[in-house]
């Protein structure tokens, strides 16, 4: 008689990119259910054959075949499979891994439109940080740090006249800027995008066109020609959380 481990879930789930939240809605569960099954070392049938169904994969991919071979791997989004598919290093930067001469891959943590009403509060905590999906992008060189994609929402940075415009859908990957940089002027000269997680405000993609270091302000413009509804102003550096360079730009 086959024993089906939850424990094997959670790996699939990670193999594959998966998240919590995602799981969840998928197997038409709740978070903490899908938590559950993690602990629990003998899933009923009427679980693994909602599992298997709704996840449109089969027994063998998650817990392995009847000679205990492994799972097969796979990587969801948009990567390929590169056999370890850890997105971050010990020492908490995130991993490059060259898959061809000049070309690396790397995976980072992706905060969609749904969840960023949450990642304000969440952005610290390891896991809520887990269960975000992973987006993985191709470079053709890599500066160490620790990076993060955003979904973009609405159209304050739609511009098709401009190679830099980032439209409703966008997928932008930055590098985080440390904190003690934070006090020394921002340079914008080769990636004029920033992600800025504001204490109030949330996520917000702007580029910066003013930076007053005597009174640490931000000055920031949307894309949007339309500066009726989208003219520019100022924020305060210390009432923001985060901030990221965008380094990358994927229309979905």
């Amino acid at each position: 008689m086959s024993v089906y481990q939850g424990e094997k879930i959670k790996t699939y789930l990670s193999k594959n990119g998966v998240s919590v939240i995602e799981a969840a809605k998928k197997l038409g569960v709740a978070r903490n259910t899908v938590y559950q099954y993690f602990r629990t070392d003998n899933l009923t049938r009427e679980v693994v054959t909602n599992i298997v169904t709704k996840l449109n994969t089969t027994e063998e991919e998650i817990f392995g075949s009847s000679d205990n071979k492994s799972p097969v791997k796979r990587i969801n989004q948009n990567a390929r499979d590169l056999g370890d598919v850890t997105i971050y290093e010990e020492d908490g930067d995130n991993k490059f891994t060259e898959i061809s001469p000049g070309r690396y891959r790397m995976g980072v943590d992706l905060v969609p439109v749904y969840a960023q009403a949450g990642y304000l509060t969440g952005y610290a905590d390891k896991e809520y940080i887990e269960e975000l999906p992973k987006h993985y992008i191709t470079v053709d060189r890599f500066v160490r740090g620790k990076y993060m994609a955003f979904e973009i929402s609405g159209d304050s940075m739609d511009n098709g006249d401009i190679k830099e415009a980032m439209p409703h859908g966008t997928i932008a990957t930055g590098r985080e800027v440390k904190r003690e940089l934070w006090s020394s002027k921002l340079h914008n000269h080769q990636w004029p995008n920033w992600i800025l997680v504001h204490k109030t405000e949330g996520i917000v993609a702007k580029q910066i066109t003013k930076q007053c270091l005597e009174t640490g302000t931000l000055t920031l413009r949307s894309l949007n020609p339309d500066k009726d509804r989208y003219p520019d102003f100022d924020i305060q550096i210390d009432d923001l959380v985060q901030i990221f360079n965008v380094v990358k730009r994927e229309l979905q």
